[in-house]
């Protein structure tokens, strides 16, 4: 957890004397970026000489404490007057502060709340917002005190990955516990190295890369039996978006002007994939979670319509290993019926021990609408 200490400006007919440390940001051993600086009320009016804003960052949130002497000793605001974001979030939760303790108020909001706004540097990836400080009426109708606006962010550095939802891009199992043979992840633009950033904008490519670890002699072949996008880690979330179904077919290439496909196997047990980067309409969080069913099988199920890899090119489904006529079924529903293969020829041929299939979950992805 990291503590942040913001600079505050506050719009107010009184006299604040503003002081700033000299020292430039410092940057934690996570890569997380962190400044301080003071303010203080005129000396007669300070009284513990407490930051009377401080903003602790974690990976998920941004709290916001406040203490009560805002204004000073003598002008103590109440939590009613206190939330983050715009005038659309006064009194909603988790925007509006609340009492913690003595004479201090709190506000935790998701870095994804309250209309926190996210930007992006050369290195560095910044949640902003602004503490708002309206004043209530108070007897007789008059008040002394003005509105205020404070400006309140974290940063990030770009190879410390945050989220509403996780801190670092992972692979996570269906079974925790054990250590999974397949593996989901992102690589560089030209295939030699996972890639290290985690941030995409419209247009960019994705290049995803399932591949399986064989515990036996035989050499397998991996599949991408499904997968789906979600906004979190949930893949029964709403909204989701299948863009591989129907046992491989690539669904997503089947859209006007997509370049998402197949790559040809370089190898039998690794299955590449180039997908377009997109985001979901009318929904505000950037955060993609990928969630696939990877599986694998011996050589001699290559071609089987529940075994597949299929992008659609030039009008036509196409499958990486050269058996495009088991991507027919890509228009309706695949299934070993359409096969010479049996359910009982598919159990006979299945390894004992071998774990051929498994859940992965790659996220998240952050995609920006624009550089």
């Amino acid at each position: 957890m990291l503590t942040i200490f913001l600079s505050v400006t506050l719009l107010s007919s009184y006299s604040f004397a503003i002081r700033t440390l000299k020292d430039g940001p410092m940057i934690d051993k996570d890569g997380r970026e962190y400044k301080s600086a003071g303010i203080r009320v005129d000396e007669d009016d300070a009284s513990d000489g407490m930051q009377p804003v401080h903003v602790t960052c974690t990976e998920r949130s941004m709290i916001v404490r406040v203490k009560a002497d805002l204004y000073g000793p003598k002008r103590l605001v109440s939590p009613g007057e206190l939330f983050l974001g715009g005038a659309e979030h006064s009194g909603s939760r988790p925007c509006q502060a609340l009492p913690a303790g003595d004479a201090e108020y709190i506000i935790t909001a998701g870095l994804q709340d309250c209309g926190t706004q996210l930007s992006v540097s050369d290195d560095s990836v910044i949640y902003s917002n602004h503490l708002m400080f309206w004043p209530l009426p108070r007897r007789h109708g008059i008040t002394r005190m003005t509105q205020a606006v404070i400006p309140v962010s974290c940063h990030y550095k770009r190879r410390h990955i945050v989220s509403s939802h996780s801190q670092e891009l992972h692979r996570m199992s269906s079974t925790s516990t054990k250590t999974s043979p397949f593996s989901l992840k992102l690589m560089s633009d030209d295939w030699t190295r996972p890639r290290l950033s985690n941030i995409f904008y419209l247009g960019d490519v994705l290049n995803l890369e399932a591949s399986y670890t064989n515990p036996g002699t035989q050499e397998r072949l991996v599949f991408m039996d499904n997968c789906v996008a979600t906004l979190s880690p949930d893949a029964t979330s709403v909204p989701r978006y299948y863009f591989i179904e129907n046992n491989g077919c690539l669904s997503d290439s089947r859209l006007r002007g997509s370049r998402s496909h197949f790559l040809s196997r370089k190898k039998a047990d690794v299955l590449q994939l180039r997908l377009d980067a997109f985001l979901f309409r009318q929904d505000e969080r950037n955060s993609i979670f990928i969630t696939c069913r990877l599986k694998a099988r011996s050589e001699m199920w290559r071609g089987s319509p529940v075994n597949k890899a299929c992008s659609y090119v030039h009008s036509r489904w196409k499958s990486v290993d050269g058996s495009d006529d088991m991507c027919r079924c890509c228009e309706s529903t695949c299934s070993l019926k359409s096969s010479t293969w049996s359910n009982k020829d598919l159990r006979r041929q299945k390894p004992k021990g071998a774990n051929t299939c498994d859940t992965i979950i790659l996220g998240p992805l952050v995609i920006l609408p624009n550089k």
